[in-house]
């Protein structure tokens, strides 16, 4: 692959469905449909509590109800309910207060919230469903010149390494369901005076961040990074990292792998040289 040619952002595909267990979530029409159902449905049962209690009592509830009303804009004295009619008005507060509650919690019970893509669900059924995420960390370090490798160690289960809802082979990390993805990667270059002499005092020091095409064209580059360092073998240690980070819309079945030049300077520890991706949103909103 030729280093000088990337792309800048993402390629917009169009791809298969999501996987099988993916939730199915309904357009905005249908849940704003659904929500004014629901406000119909609380309507209503509000008009016809009305009427029976106008049916049944009318001037009294009609007084109680007035009543009411000019208590919420200014209280009145303890006087204004007496005996019965005290005990009457409080009880057509606290049974239009039980309608209210009544109707919503129905409508609550019915009614699926949704945003974007995501259903918002009960937080004890949606832990079962893993949220895609992977942070891998470099193995033992690549022999190499300064030719662009294919990075292929990597660790996905050691130490800080983990990996969910994603799958990982010989250096890829595939994507198994449709989404927006942060990916990002880090690389640090380091040679020491007891290592094997660098040929060459000025060193290009290139970090890339691929992508499989489903469509069978070639990998293309998301990111790139690095710079062109002089280093002396007469200095003891010699240090430069290079990170790359941004989203991108990736399809299932994609792959995402890292090459490098240079890989025998690459350090191995779990906090200086890795990569991964996460899911940050669906793709159909």
């Amino acid at each position: 692959m030729n280093p000088g040619g990337y792309l800048r952002g993402t390629v917009d595909l169009g791809g298969p469905p999501e996987i099988r267990d993916r939730a199915h979530s309904f357009p905005r029409s249908v849940f704003i449909a659904l929500l004014v159902l629901g406000l119909l449905q609380v309507g209503c049962t509000l008009g016809l509590f009305f009427y029976v209690k106008a049916q049944v009592e009318p001037n009294k509830e009609l007084q109680c109800w007035r009543t009411i009303l000019k208590m919420r804009d200014a209280p009145l004295p303890m006087d204004t309910f007496v005996g019965e009619e005290e005990h009457e008005c409080e009880r057509i507060q606290l049974a239009f207060k039980g309608a209210v509650e009544k109707a919503v919690k129905g409508l609550v019970s019915q009614t699926q919230f949704h945003i974007g893509n995501d259903i918002m669900q009960d937080p004890v059924l949606s832990r079962s469903q893993t949220w895609p995420a992977a942070h891998l960390t470099l193995g033992n370090s690549t022999p190499g010149d300064s030719a662009i490798v294919h990075l292929r160690s990597w660790n996905h289960k050691q130490g800080w390494a983990n990996i969910q809802n994603m799958s990982y082979n010989n250096g890829t990390l595939k994507v198994l369901q449709d989404g927006y993805y942060f990916v990002y990667a880090n690389v640090c270059f380091r040679h020491h005076k007891a290592a094997p002499k660098i040929t060459q005092e000025t060193l290009q020091l290139m970090l890339y961040v691929c992508k499989s095409n489903k469509s069978g064209r070639p990998p293309e580059n998301l990111m790139k990074g690095g710079s062109t360092a002089v280093w002396s073998n007469s200095t003891l240690f010699t240090f430069y990292s290079v990170y790359q980070g941004g989203i991108f819309k990736l399809l299932a079945g994609e792959e995402i792998f890292i090459k490098a030049t240079h890989a025998a300077l690459l350090d191995p520890a779990q906090e200086a040289s890795y990569f991964g991706a996460f899911k940050v949103l669906d793709i159909h909103l």
